[in-house]
């Protein structure tokens, strides 16, 4: 009965010309424009290309121009020219190229390329993140929706019995004992009532949070008639199982391949090996090339112009930093080691996460046929006690058990369906593989 819901959901829709739910894609969209994180990542992801785009600048020379103008006046004693005073206006323009030709250059802008990387895989991440937020909060509204609705039908069920039961003292057929019993029942239903209600605010205001807004949920047909009609088995109709890997071992591979966290530790890595060869080469000479071009107007008193052309190469050999190239080089190496033990864990972590959830899966699919079993059994059980009591062969209490044994039975199987679906959700995300595209939205 799990086997394409997307159908089954679709078709209820048109059978009833009822739009009683919102679609997850629609919940989906929403939480990914409001969520704050999404925001924040993209402009994150905006920084590191800025990054990126200044680390392929630096391959390019410097260019400065620079320019001067003054007034020199001067005295000489004695004058040969018969002029004791000399005023002149020196004025310069000059144009510097430098061009370094240090391979760091190339190292940064490797780690650039990494963290640019890093930054679409924390995108990737926090919008993952939030589909799995909303899809949850998209389903825990609609599994409490229900489950009221089955507390519900619950009491109301427990009142009329509670009725027929004051009745039926009235004429004897029953004690005092089976009209306490009855009000017990309904107490405890009430209660139960109660609880489902709060239980359904609380993931109102959980789905709130998450996407922004109330969820758009149209659960009657009209003021009192419910869609479902309280069948626990309806509840199928609203869920969508969304596709898994078909093998445990599918499930890993993808997971070490696509796992956001996972391969963001694998660049982190990546960029600490860069580091130790950026802190490597602070032992290393470093080159650079400089052209100038400059020109002088009246830079004394016996010369009009002169025009300056010159190229220079210089080699920096570095001798002693105070031992900051040492301490820098052991650093790295340090990070180098820290970063591989972290892929390592995390490799672990998700090994396990994958398993569990893959385990949780193929449990629930199991219960879930006993628990449907369970179910229509129940049902043919009340019917059965309540044509027995009729005849006086069972009591009410005998009916008290028999309902309360179905209205658990229900909540165990929604609570099941709720399960399976949410486990399958938190397997593609451990996989890395909950995006929009996937689910076909």
């Amino acid at each position: 009965m799990f086997v394409n819901f997307f159908v089954a959901f679709t078709l209820v829709v048109i059978c009833n010309s009822v739009s009683f739910s919102e679609e997850l894609s629609d919940v989906l969209y929403d939480a990914y424009n409001y969520y704050p994180d999404i925001a924040k990542s993209k402009k994150e992801l905006q920084i590191c290309e800025k990054d990126l785009k200044i680390s392929k600048t630096d391959f390019l020379p410097s260019v400065d121009f620079s320019a001067s103008r003054g007034k020199d006046i001067s005295k000489t004693f004695p004058d040969t020219s018969n002029r004791n005073v000399t005023s002149i206006d020196p004025s310069s323009f000059d144009i510097d190229v430098t061009q370094p030709l240090s391979f760091s250059k190339v190292l940064n802008l490797r780690q650039s390329k990494n963290k640019y990387r890093i930054a679409r895989l924390s995108l990737e991440s926090t919008t993952q993140d939030v589909l799995l937020k909303a899809s949850k909060a998209y389903y825990t509204v609609l599994k409490d929706f229900f489950l009221l609705d089955v507390s519900k039908k619950n009491e109301e069920n427990l009142k009329k019995k509670l009725e027929a039961t004051e009745k039926r003292f009235e004429f004897r057929d029953v004690t005092k004992t089976d009209v306490f019993q009855a009000k017990a029942r309904l107490a405890e239903a009430i209660s139960k009532r109660i609880e489902a209600e709060n239980n359904l605010e609380i993931s109102i205001s959980d789905f709130k949070k998450i996407v922004g807004r109330d969820p758009k949920i149209n659960w009657f047909e009209s003021d009192d008639k419910n869609i479902i009609k309280s069948n626990p088995k309806d509840w199928s109709k609203f869920g969508i199982i969304p596709n898994t890997p078909k093998t445990l071992k599918e499930a890993l591979r993808i997971s070490l391949e696509n796992n956001p966290e996972y391969v963001t530790l694998k660049l982190q890595h990546l960029n600490s090996k860069i580091d130790i060869s950026k802190n490597n080469l602070s032992f290393a000479p470093e080159l650079s090339l400089t052209g100038s071009v400059g020109k002088s107007l009246e830079s004394s008193r016996t010369i009009e112009r002169k025009d300056n052309y010159s190229v220079t190469a210089e080699v920096t050999v570095p001798l002693f930093n105070k031992g900051h190239n040492f301490l820098n080089l052991s650093k790295s190496r340090d990070t180098a080691i820290t970063n591989l033990k972290a892929i390592e864990s995390k490799r672990l972590e998700l090994t396990h996460q994958i398993k569990s959830s893959w385990k949780k899966i193929a449990s629930t699919k199991a219960s879930i046929e006993s628990l449907e079993i369970s179910v229509d059994s129940n049902i043919m059980a009340v019917e059965g006690v309540s044509r027995e009591a009729g005849v006086g062969t069972r009591t009410t209490l005998n009916i008290l058990d028999a309902e309360k044994e179905l209205t658990q039975s229900e909540s165990n199987l929604v609570n099941a369906q709720y399960q399976l679906i949410i486990n399958s959700f938190d397997l593609l995300r451990n996989c890395g593989i909950l995006s929009f595209n996937y689910l076909g939205f």
